[in-house]
């Protein structure tokens, strides 16, 4: 029998609050006999907290201390009885007889071995006497304590995921910040600490057994400590395996489902080798495909970590069509980690990147196909390529690699380098990839392609209507974008407002959104176009409002739906500000076909504000790019109408010659071209006056009609600013006074245009919405009838209340019935 002549100090139990509440209660039973156990990994401090619950125990007599394992105390006694989990089988029987007298206070620590069965018996009999404590990794709160607040919670935090909360290691990491006793920074602190807990964790590790550290090596790869794996791995027998995965336990790396401690990794590797840790995990992988258990997580993470393997890979290519957003680019970059044949795996990591607008992952998907010896691959790379520089807003770069690909090489790919060349306006490039196209597979993506390309021929050649048939055909064959440098549903659209046809535009919109219920940023952009050119303000503010474009072609688009809208509600401070804001998007731009738009409304905001310059070099480009395809009217009718405005707005007559003439060879062509020559035609008499010889007077009437062409083609604003304009201009008061009341009439009808045909207020799907709502159906009815969804029947009808000026849902009803919704049921 060993006593204690002196009470120990007592020992620092700062941030544990179960130690310090199993002190308590020793304090309070010191003098009856009881028993404790006090149980945790290496580092936790189970010494410590023995040694506080036995002196507790003891009271004010240390004298009735025994350490170690006693043969026969005396009554009284308090039997102390650390790393008990080193006693053998019998010993252990022994201590839990010694545990079981009633006239004395035992008090053991040690780990808890999950498969030491004496040992579980033991802790069995300690809960019936008295009380088992399990000590807890140390919290955040509990580290700031120990620290005596010299760390805060952040440096602290950072101290706890460090150390994993092991007492031992967090003591290791104070006692670096108690040595520079004049630092204050906090990150400091958290760095001096954290470097000091990685020294220890090093240090440890080496102290383990070889196969201990394997078998931890085996929780690091994500595995479950199973006897059977460890066994197979370690190559020892089951009960050894048991052995291991008490030692790694115990250990102090593991934490909850033996997940081993991120911050020790590092560590690890540099003490087993990084040769041994990769072949661990390629044994832990190779054991799990075999038994099937091998989830999709772990299997990205071996991914992740350079196994190779097939079976992993087709796991993962699997697993990759099922998932969807940024988890389906993930599970793909995994699958082509592992192994996965490029051409399975390549266009779809590329298609899930640019959804989720990772234009990263595609550009190293494209850069590592290209350096293939495989021609396919490499035109598959050309065109991810493609894909990318579209979204970026450089045609020209899209341009490039189909070039340096050559239509000989191009194989399937050939019409997706058709729409990128003449994008760029190289059509005599693109006539050779038209050519080549004809002999792909006339696979459904292929074909695809080809209607999408004929589409865009068609528009420099023919009238729109003849262009729309096989891009609509081209949309119908595929419904989701695909590797593309063009949307056809996109391109539909922008056909539809370049034909000043509002209405067929929205209808693409509604179609697209049956197939695609979430839209891209360019497709909602779109649709604010659509919104702002029929004078619905409030619309394509909203929208714009509600997306967050990312790569330059949106960007683009945005910025010129901000300054178009600023500029149709005459608020020159918005648009000065939204001017403003656009110019670094500007100084990058470069022009290509499907950039008209958003170009041409940045070139009026340009005028409005007193900066052309800035635009200048881009209107130039654009008259190089629409020379180089032979100004095709369906393209450029939209892009003289805006040199018409942009004439106007600078006060210029003179500039607004040449396209008005250019509207005038395009009226032959189009309809819309027809409306837009008259009424530059009417508006350069306007500006004129009476400065014209032998020209008869401009009469009210001529103004009239042209104003109202325009806002029945999409032109809401441009008719009230002609008519405006005009009534300033004409000598008559009675006929100044009525262009005065036609611009009113025309500006506050602005919602109700619908382009082309003229007519309706809605949209049809709109129609379908709002016959169905005068009727008396719900949303989730209505919805149901037109195989959308409820919340897409509340925004169609939030959008007929703003179009239709409606302050109630009463009033919207009225004006409906009003209208003649509904009137088929009577």
């Amino acid at each position: 029998m060993t006593t204690a002549g002196l009470r120990p100090p007592a020992p620092d139990l700062a941030g544990m609050p179960d130690a310090r509440s199993l002190v308590v209660d020793a304090t309070a039973s010191a003098g009856h006999p009881c028993a404790y156990g006090v149980f945790g990994v290496a580092g936790s401090g189970t010494s410590a907290v023995i040694t506080a619950v036995a002196t507790a125990a003891a009271g004010d007599d240390p004298s009735r201390l025994v350490r170690g394992l006693p043969a026969d105390p005396d009554a009284g006694s308090v039997a102390v009885v650390d790393d008990v989990h080193t006693l053998d089988d019998a010993s252990l029987l022994r201590l839990a007889n010694l545990v079981s007298r009633s006239d004395i206070t035992v008090v053991v620590g040690g780990r808890a071995l999950d498969h030491r069965r004496p040992l579980h018996e033991l802790l069995g009999a300690i809960a019936a006497r008295g009380r088992v404590v399990f000590l807890a990794p140390l919290t955040t709160p509990g580290v700031v304590e120990r620290s005596r607040r010299r760390l805060l919670t952040g440096a602290a935090a950072a101290v706890v995921r460090a150390s994993g909360g092991n007492r031992a290691a967090v003591d290791a990491g104070l006692a670096a910040v108690a040595a520079h006793p004049d630092e204050t920074d906090q990150r400091v602190l958290a760095d001096l600490a954290t470097a000091a807990i990685g020294a220890r964790h090093h240090q440890t590790l080496r102290r383990l057994d070889r196969q201990v550290l394997r078998t931890l090596a085996i929780a690091g790869a994500g595995a479950t400590l199973d006897p059977d794996t460890v066994a197979a791995i370690c190559e020892v027998d089951d009960d050894t395996a048991r052995s291991l995965i008490d030692a790694a336990r115990a250990s102090g790396f593991l934490g909850d489902s033996d997940g081993f401690l991120a911050a020790a990794v590092s560590p690890l590797a540099a003490v087993v080798g990084a040769h041994q840790i990769t072949a661990v995990r390629e044994a832990v992988v190779r054991i799990r495909l075999a038994h099937d258990t091998l989830t999709v997580d772990g299997a990205i993470a071996a991914a992740q970590s350079g196994i190779s393997h097939p079976e992993l890979a087709a796991l993962l290519v699997d697993a990759a069509r099922d998932a969807t957003g940024h988890r389906r680019m993930a599970v793909w970059s995994a699958a082509r980690a592992a192994g996965a044949p490029h051409a399975v795996v390549d266009p779809e990591l590329a298609r899930a990147a640019l959804e989720t607008d990772d234009l990263t992952v595609a550009t190293r998907v494209a850069d590592e196909s290209l350096a293939s010896t495989d021609d396919g691959v490499v035109a598959l790379g050309v065109r991810i390529g493609a894909a990318v520089a579209a979204r970026r807003g450089t045609y020209s770069r899209a341009a490039q690699l189909f070039r340096w690909l050559g239509a000989d090489r191009a194989g399937s790919q050939a019409a997706v380098g058709v729409v990128a060349l003449l994008a760029a306006g190289d059509r005599t490039a693109a006539a050779e990839f038209a050519a080549a196209a004809r002999s792909a597979p006339p696979t459904t993506d292929n074909a695809a392609d080809s209607l999408l390309a004929e589409g865009v021929v068609a528009s420099l050649e023919a009238t729109a209507a003849t262009a729309v048939g096989s891009v609509l055909r081209s949309m119908s064959l595929r419904s989701d974008a695909g590797i593309t440098v063009e949307d056809a549903a996109d391109v539909a659209v922008l056909l539809h407002i370049h034909s000043g046809d509002l209405r067929g535009a929205r209808s693409v919109v509604d179609r697209a959104g049956l197939d695609r219920p979430t839209p891209s940023v360019r497709s909602r952009l779109l649709e604010a176009w659509i919104a702002m050119a029929g004078g619905d303000l409030a619309d394509a503010a909203d929208i714009v409002g509600a997306v967050t474009p990312v790569h330059h072609r949106d960007l683009l688009l945005a910025h010129a739906l901000a300054v178009g809208v600023a500029r149709r509600r005459g608020d020159t401070g918005t648009l000065g500000a939204a001017w403003r804001a656009a110019q670094t998007t500007v100084a990058e731009a470069e022009v290509d076909l499907f950039a008209l738009l958003p170009l041409g409304e940045l070139w009026l905001a340009a005028v409005r504000v007193g900066d052309a310059g800035r635009m200048s070099h881009l209107v130039d480009e654009v008259g190089r790019l629409l020379g180089a395809l032979d100004d095709p009217p369906v393209w450029a009718t939209a892009w003289h109408w805006f040199g018409v405005q942009a004439a106007i707005l600078g006060d210029r007559p003179d500039a607004l010659v040449p396209h008005a003439r250019a509207l005038g060879v395009a009226a032959e062509s189009t309809p819309y071209a027809a409306v837009l020559a008259r009424a530059g035609r009417v508006w350069l008499r306007v500006l004129q006056g009476d400065d014209v010889p032998d020209a008869p007077p401009l009469s009210e009437n001529q103004i009239h009609t042209a104003a109202t062409e325009l806002q029945v083609w999409g032109h809401a604003f441009d008719g009230a600013r002609l008519a405006a304009e005009g009534a300033l201009r004409i000598g008559d008061t009675r006929a100044a006074t009525a262009l005065l009341q036609t611009a009113r009439t025309i500006g506050t009808a602005g919602p109700a245009a619908d382009g082309g045909q003229g007519g309706s207020a809605l949209s049809e799907r709109e129609a379908e919405v709002a016959e169905r709502l005068v009727l008396g159906e719900t949303y989730r009815e209505i919805g149901a009838a037109l195989f959308i969804s409820a919340k897409t029947v509340e925004h169609h009808v939030a959008r007929i209340r703003r179009r239709l000026g409606a302050q109630s849902r009463s009033e919207l009803l009225s004006m409906l019935r009003a209208a003649g919704y509904g009137s088929a049921s009577d």
